[in-house]
């Protein structure tokens, strides 16, 4: 497809509305946070609506309308992905007029104390669904199975979506690198992987350049996107590491806020520079 209102409507596609992470860059907007929008054949996602998130798909323009989504997901809590949760399920719900869409989140995002969640739109929303690890939750035409992560002491996960025409897809949010994890992803061609960090830093549950390294090889994805990148890694330049990591076997990018790549062909669109 060579017309992005097409691949909106007709095609599967992942959108980087944000690629930040971690709290400098969050508090700088040194690259957005808003999270990541994921279009299925006309069925729309979006996952981590951190801070600016309402802003980025506003700014995006047609067909980018935060009404039109269906499904939002949260891997955890921390609020560089969480922050404007309650402001999307508003938009969802039509501004709580609809009950409607779908709502997938951890469990201590939504309950107890420290939840994020605001309790009235547990009324509101259409369905909402709890990560529990290896869980199997329906998506549209497909399904998601969740896989557990590790990070700072909050639910964290990450997931394997196989849905029909694509390539089976893989996202791993923020965790300590673990080969039993990694391993999880094996049947994976697809994989998102938020690499804050440039180098390993012991005792912090985040993934580095060279963590990546190790998931490439295990995994033995075609395509690599990178994503969550903190000071480090934007100071190093994302995309001269990307290049470092691409193997003939694996493609290894470094998306700029904005880009839209179709999941079918891993063809580029909206290139923006930062």
């Amino acid at each position: 497809m060579n017309d992005i209102a097409d691949l909106f409507f007709k095609g599967a596609f992942i959108k980087f509305l944000g690629t930040g992470g971690a709290r400098f860059v969050m508090i700088n907007q040194t690259r957005s946070t808003g999270g990541i929008w994921l279009g299925l054949f006309g069925y729309h996602i979006l996952i981590d609506p951190g801070p600016g998130s309402l802003v980025k798909i506003c700014e995006a323009g047609t067909p980018f309308t935060p009404e039109i989504l269906e499904t939002v997901m949260l891997t955890h809590k921390h609020l560089d992905h969480s922050n404007d949760i309650n402001v999307m399920v508003e938009a969802i719900t039509h501004g709580g007029f609809k009950r409607r869409g779908t709502l997938i989140l951890p469990r201590d995002a939504a309950m107890g104390e420290g939840q994020i969640l605001l309790s009235h739109f547990n009324t509101k929303i259409g369905k909402i669904h709890y990560w529990e690890d290896k869980r199997l939750i329906p998506l549209c035409e497909g399904m998601l199975e969740a896989v557990r992560l590790i990070h700072h002491g909050v639910e964290c996960y990450g997931f394997i979506l196989r849905y029909p025409e694509i390539a089976p897809f893989g996202f791993i949010s923020d965790t300590r690198y673990d080969e039993e994890i990694v391993k999880r992803y094996h049947c994976c061609k697809v994989l998102v992987v938020n690499m804050t960090f440039n180098h390993i830093r012991n005792g912090v549950d985040h993934l580095a350049v060279d963590h990546v390294a190790l998931i490439r090889d295990l995994v033995a994805p075609e395509l690599i996107m990178l994503n969550h990148f903190g000071r480090g890694v934007i100071d190093a330049g994302p995309e001269k590491i990307a290049s470092s990591l691409t193997t003939k076997s694996c493609k290894v990018i470094a998306p700029f806020d904005g880009q839209m790549i179709d999941l079918k062909s891993f063809e580029s669109f909206f290139e923006e520079d930062t």
